[in-house]
């Protein structure tokens, strides 16, 4: 399946940084170039690389993540303004579909996971996406509030839709092209020699090459914003939802790009929850006390 859209790519890219946040490993498959002898040689090979995703505070900076109901959850705080960062941990561009409450965070829209407007990122970098984008040059801020004056509830008003039922969610699918990935593996060769003796920084790639086969996740296509609901629970005293907040400067342009790989399914996508109540905290020792004895 190819692809081939105009995409925004902001004026600046962050560079990745080693902090952690909601990460999602994915089975990369590629041709390994492998210069044996003189003779270039290839071999499919599969490689988990982790995809992360931060919800960042204004003031605060990157919003821990707890675990509620399984999933990855962040506490949301009336009126916080807040951006999200977008990782990319392959060598080459990725084009990521970003939506918050279930809308396209380009056009304010519910869109498939696949043919969402979509954010470029050069690799092994990171973008940092403020807000909706309501022009090339302007985004309206993210910011946490009450579900019934979401900008979801908002646009639901206008389509005629139930959009507010996808509030409390944020996901990220990452699509790329799979020739740009073989022709990067091209220019960056393994070396292997079959003589007995090898220098010791062959060994050491050659060794570090080796993984897993494992076939990747079986893809296919959903309305991402109908599969990324949360599951019925009880709903809390207030359901926290994203605004529309004031206007920023966000300068982008736009690219051709075609893709053929990436994240099909929203199973295979970075999905991150929020809501205003505390995620519990698991406490390691429970109890003071001693062993009870057996009868």
């Amino acid at each position: 399946m190819r692809f081939k859209k105009e995409f925004l790519v902001l004026a600046l890219a962050l560079a990745a940084t080693s902090v952690q946040a909601a990460n999602k490993d994915f089975n990369v498959k590629y041709l390994l170039a492998i210069q044996q002898d003189g003779q270039l040689l290839h071999e499919a090979r599969h490689q988990n690389y982790g995809f992360r995703v931060e919800i960042v505070d204004d003031s605060q900076g990157i919003k821990s993540e707890a675990s509620k109901n399984g999933r990855p959850y962040v506490t949301a705080y009336k009126g916080e303004r807040y951006s999200v960062r977008l990782y990319n941990p392959l060598p080459v561009r990725v084009a990521v579909n970003l939506t918050v409450d279930g809308l396209n965070s380009i056009t304010g829209k519910p869109s498939g996971i696949a043919d969402g407007e979509k954010w470029m990122i050069d690799p092994y970098s990171s973008v940092t996406i403020p807000g909706w984008q309501v022009s090339g040059g302007d985004a309206r801020r993210f910011f946490f509030t009450d579900k019934p004056k979401s900008y979801a509830k908002w646009q639901g008003e206008n389509l005629g839709k139930d959009l507010a039922a996808n509030c409390g969610v944020i996901g990220a699918a990452y699509f790329w092209n799979q020739e740009e990935l073989d022709q990067y593996y091209d220019a960056h060769p393994l070396y292997r020699y079959t003589q007995n003796l090898m220098p010791y920084d062959t060994l050491r790639a050659k060794k570090s090459a080796r993984m897993d086969c494992a076939e990747p996740a079986a893809s296919g296509m959903g309305a991402m914003e109908k599969e990324m609901r949360p599951e019925a629970a009880p709903a809390p005293k207030e359901e926290a939802g994203t605004g529309m907040g004031e206007r920023e400067s966000h300068p982008t342009y736009q690219v051709d790009f075609t893709y053929n790989m990436g994240m099909y399914s929203p199973k295979q996508a970075v999905i991150i929850y929020y809501g205003f109540d505390e995620a519990p905290v698991p406490n390691p020792f429970p109890e003071l006390g001693y062993a009870p004895e057996m009868n």
